[in-house]
């Protein structure tokens, strides 16, 4: 081996010693591995996770899987309650700002303010139509019967007797006129009680006629309504006597029984309501009825 010439000495070190100092390669490969060990331990350690299998922690917990090799679905198995809304929805703000109405409620003080007008009773009735009924005449009389038998038929009458005046009224099938005494008859006055009102018509003497017939009035009367005073005829002097008449009534019927002046009473004839009329007396111009009952 080679040795340094010069520079001999304490401080001088030999070739030999020199080579000697430098670590072998053995010993700086064995350094690396050692220094890699001593890196990679603690990304081992942190690697290492005592948890149990994740199915474990998962198996009863629907949305709950941890680790970064599942997708994310939350729409498929995740919910979340509707947070109230800020503005109050159309159904709660109807009853708040348009109550129903309550008509059940508002009825009862309402029906005893507005109470129906009581139907006037046939006794009321018969009272105010007769009140201004003359004195004396059918439909004053006919005023005790409709308020004793409101709901009964009568008819009042009386007539005018030539020579004689106007008689007192009778009702029901009571005679007006005369009988036996040859005295004719110019005016009837009649009234009808629940009955639909009548109407009525003179057959009257003509002095003019040449065929021998008694002429009629020129029309009938307007049908008068029950408890009102129906005049035909005359009671105006020279005025010409009834040979006859005729009448009729809206419902029911109507019966006459009539005395002739020159003969005894007849049967009793009845006709029924409108458009039926009863007739009473003759046509013969140169006779009479000198007394008649009527009945409804």
């Amino acid at each position: 081996m080679a040795t340094v010439a010069d520079g001999g000495g304490a401080g001088t070190r030999t070739a030999g010693e020199l080579l000697g100092s430098r670590p072998k390669k053995s010993v700086l490969a064995a350094a690396a591995v050692v220094g890699a060990l001593l890196v990679s331990v603690p990304f081992l350690v942190m690697g290492q996770d005592d948890r149990k299998p994740e199915k474990d922690l998962t198996q009863n917990a629907a949305g709950t899987v941890l680790g970064a090799d599942r997708s994310e679905q939350p729409e498929a198995y995740t919910s979340k309650s509707p947070s109230p809304s800020a503005t109050p929805s159309k159904e709660k703000e109807k009853p708040a700002v348009q109550p129903a109405p309550e008509p059940v409620k508002a009825s009862p003080s309402v029906t005893p303010e507005s109470k129906p007008e009581p139907k006037p009773k046939p006794k009321a009735t018969a009272a105010a139509r007769v009140a201004a009924a003359p004195a004396n005449t059918a439909a004053s009389a006919l005023s005790g019967l409709a308020a004793s038998d409101p709901e009964g038929r009568h008819i009042c009458y009386r007539a005018f007797v030539s020579g004689s005046g106007w008689q007192t009224p009778v009702c029901d099938g009571t005679m007006a006129g005369t009988a036996g005494q040859g005295k004719r008859i110019t005016a009837l006055n009649i009234a009808v009680w629940n009955v639909g009102g009548s109407s009525a018509n003179a057959l009257l003497h003509d002095p003019g006629s040449t065929s021998g017939n008694a002429k009629w009035a020129p029309s009938w009367t307007a049908t008068i309504a029950d408890g009102k005073n129906n005049y035909i005829g005359s009671s105006k002097s020279g005025a010409p006597f009834l040979t006859g008449f005729a009448m009729n009534v809206g419902k029911g019927s109507v019966c006459h029984t009539a005395k002739m002046g020159d003969g005894g009473w007849g049967p009793q004839y009845c006709k029924n309501g409108r458009p039926e009329y009863m007739f009473v007396g003759t046509t013969d111009n140169k006779r009479w009825f000198e007394a008649v009952k009527l009945t409804v």
